[in-house]
């Protein structure tokens, strides 16, 4: 591969498993790439994407530099590369909203001829994260390769539940009712003397896009979710829209105002309720992916103490639906080796082949089954526990832990 270009090292890392299962790629000059990823949220998953860079080095003969950066200096890093025009070769898209934002002022490399071939291997919903308007070419196309989808379940300390008084199976299961159960929780909590204990632990910051998702699963539960539809339109003028968001807002606010949020919610970054939830300083989070409770996986005690609860229905008894949000790696334009990247894409090219096992564990990627489920669980012995053996009450499907599906 003398003349391997960025474009062929980004192929090569839609599949690196796929890739690994073959025996050698003959390499007459070597070359290396530089990629940004964004760091796990525990150990596994950084252990996994080393022994994914390895394998693909041993096996090509190329070398890929790259650097685990923590999420939300990676987003900064990306902004500020695309800014500046010096950019690495391949980068794992760190915030929803580079993607459109950087297609749309043309500052990213089409990456269609990689995704087309793929689309049966994709739900609709991983290949619309992807897929995005280019304000100078005047049409759209896939900018970003499906990887790995999040989607926004509760966090909840059940242990703090039953010290309280109550059972996980009191919560109710409409979403007015469900957030208000926890209010009472926290006044029983002080009242046994635990004085920094909250209700709740959501993102109500101006820093990163968990407040954004925060508001906007709100909005939608008070009927806002055509605030944008299918075709892309805006509906702000909305009357149904505007009320639904006032009623997220005042929802939002008002147990912070009246003591039930952390103060120091208005500054957290995106990572900070994660702290905090570990921590205890609440006893219910709305945070996306499951990245909460495995970070805490290998202390069972803790780990077995906690919940992870599917979205409540809505107020009528109606199913809610949930927001998705996809990442996964992109080619800026300028990068010294404008077609590097697209080798090591070719890492992740098969669906089936992408859930990389590292020491007997899975790494959660992107598949044809995304829309259906929230996460892949961690195979592994000593992880997680098995779906069944995590059902906060077996009678009720609506409280089903949801880090075993």
């Amino acid at each position: 591969m003398g003349n391997l270009t960025r474009r062929s090292v980004l192929r090569g890392s839609l599949g690196l498993a796929a890739a690994l299962a073959r025996p050698h790629i003959a390499n007459a000059a070597a070359t290396t790439v530089e990629t940004w990823w964004n760091q796990g949220f525990f150990p596994e998953e950084d252990v996994a994407f080393r022994a994914l860079v390895a394998d693909y080095e041993k096996a090509s003969g190329n070398k890929i530099d790259y650097a685990l950066v923590p999420n939300a200096p990676l987003r900064q890093k990306e902004i500020s590369a695309i800014q500046s025009g010096v950019v690495p070769d391949l980068i794992e898209v760190a915030d929803p909203r580079f993607t459109p934002l950087n297609a749309w002022d043309d500052k990213l490399i089409d990456l269609g001829d990689l995704v087309e071939p793929e689309k049966s291997r994709y739900s609709a919903t991983a290949l619309s994260c992807c897929y995005h308007y280019n304000n100078e070419t005047k049409k759209r196309g896939y900018y970003m390769v499906p990887m790995k989808l999040g989607a926004w379940p509760f966090h909840i300390w059940r242990s703090l539940v039953e010290k309280a008084g109550y059972r996980i199976s009191d919560i109710p299961n409409t979403w007015d009712a469900f957030l208000d159960f926890f209010m009472p929780v926290q006044d029983k909590l002080r009242a046994q003397g635990m004085r920094n204990i909250y209700a709740y632990g959501y993102q109500l910051t101006g820093n990163g896009f968990d407040p954004i998702m925060t508001f906007n699963h709100f909005m939608i539960a008070y009927g806002g979710k055509d605030f944008v539809t299918p075709d892309g339109k805006l509906h702000t003028d909305d009357p149904k829209v505007r009320e639904a968001a006032v009623k997220g807002l005042v929802k939002l606010t008002t147990p912070f105002k009246e003591g039930y949020v952390p103060p120091g919610v208005v500054s957290w970054n995106d990572a900070d309720d994660n702290n905090a939830f570990h921590s205890k300083l609440m006893v219910l989070d709305f945070d996306g992916s499951i990245s909460t409770e495995l970070a805490i996986h290998d202390k069972k005690e803790e780990y077995d103490a906690t919940l992870t609860h599917r979205l409540p229905l809505g107020n009528n008894d109606e199913t809610l639906p949930a927001q998705v949000v996809g990442f996964g790696p992109a080619i800026p334009k300028g990068a010294k080796k404008r077609r590097g990247g697209q080798r090591v894409h070719q890492l992740h090219d098969r669906a089936e082949s992408a859930e990389r096992v590292s020491e007997g564990r899975a790494r959660p990627f992107c598949d044809p089954d995304a829309r259906t489920r929230q996460e892949r669980p961690l195979l592994a012995r000593g992880g997680p526990a098995s779906h069944r053996s995590h059902r906060a009450d077996l009678a009720r499907s609506d409280v089903a832990d949801l880090r075993g599906l």
